[in-house]
């Protein structure tokens, strides 16, 4: 049966051509999308993250296991990065500018399957991206494999000492001391880090609040414990979609809500976390919240 543009599953080109099943010809035009070098899927097809997993394992013929950035998002974790990563067995490397192929040493329960393909297994993934640089962004990452793999800090821990003096093993250590599986986002991390690297008390992620109804209100970032005659302070990070109408009117109610139990709500956008002049000016800002009247 031959391929057509339908072809939901990334397959070698060349292998294809062997078997007859599609000519040079046909893989060159309109009814196929190259993905990597001999890689190729249906023109048609949905590229996501199951596709490009089984691309790069097919790009290495099975050889290699899948990792980092592209683990990550296996795990239907959030990344910062967007590499697609190939660890070898051997020491055999193939070079390529489209996948990263390095070689390391995997344990057996380091290396999970996914959509069909060997991937590594979260602990490994959020050890390998924690070996990453900048700090804050190494943090985000793993804080995000464990928000979805239930994943906590000895888990990480115990990957580090079945590696010891591997390479980023100092980093690690400030990762595991920094991560909190309880952050929803890659923004939420990057937010709590503002605070956390500035001396500011760490906050809580995901602070429950239940409000006058019985209903119950999620903040971001809260420190609930302030000083007294203080209002309690919570931070909300907006994305786009708290600037639409309907997120307006939302964030409106809740604080309003969130106000008849002595909350005092800041709303934070993305300059603030990303401009270090103006995140030295929020991590002051809340400082002062905190700290008792002298």
């Amino acid at each position: 049966m031959g391929i057509d543009a339908c072809t939901s599953r990334p397959f070698r080109g060349s292998e294809a051509v062997a078997r007859g099943e599609v000519s040079w010809g046909r893989l060159a035009g309109p009814a196929f999308r190259p993905l990597l070098t001999d890689v190729y899927v249906g023109s048609s097809a949905e590229v996501d993250t199951a596709t490009w997993v089984r691309a790069v394992a097919l790009w290495g013929r099975g050889a290699g296991v899948v990792a980092g950035p592209l683990a990550a998002r296996a795990w239907e974790a959030e990344c910062p990065w967007e590499e697609r990563e190939l660890i070898m067995p051997t020491s055999r490397r193939e070079t390529s500018d489209e996948i990263d192929v390095r070689r390391d040493r995997l344990l057996p329960d380091e290396v999970c399957f996914r959509y069909g393909v060997a991937v590594t297994s979260p602990a490994r993934t959020a050890f390998d991206l924690a070996r990453r640089g900048p700090l804050v962004e190494a943090v985000a990452a793993v804080d995000a494999v464990a928000f979805r793999c239930g994943l906590t800090s000895a888990h990480l821990l115990a990957v580090a000492a079945a590696h010891p003096g591997a390479r980023g093993s100092v980093q690690v250590r400030r990762v595991v001391a920094l991560m909190d599986p309880r952050a929803e986002s890659l923004m939420e991390t990057r937010l709590r880090l503002v605070f956390i690297l500035r001396g500011v008390p760490a906050p809580v992620p995901q602070y429950e609040v239940r409000v006058r109804d019985g209903g119950l209100r999620w903040l971001d970032l809260a420190w609930p414990r302030v000083p007294a005659g203080r209002r309690k302070l919570g931070l909300e990070y907006d994305g786009p979609e708290h600037r639409t109408i309907t997120g307006q009117n939302r964030d409106l109610l809740r604080d309003a809500d969130l106000d008849d139990q002595e909350w005092e709500i800041l709303h934070i956008g993305a300059v603030q976390v990303f401009d270090e002049r103006r995140a030295d000016q929020l991590a002051a800002r809340v400082m002062r919240r905190l700290n008792p009247d002298p």
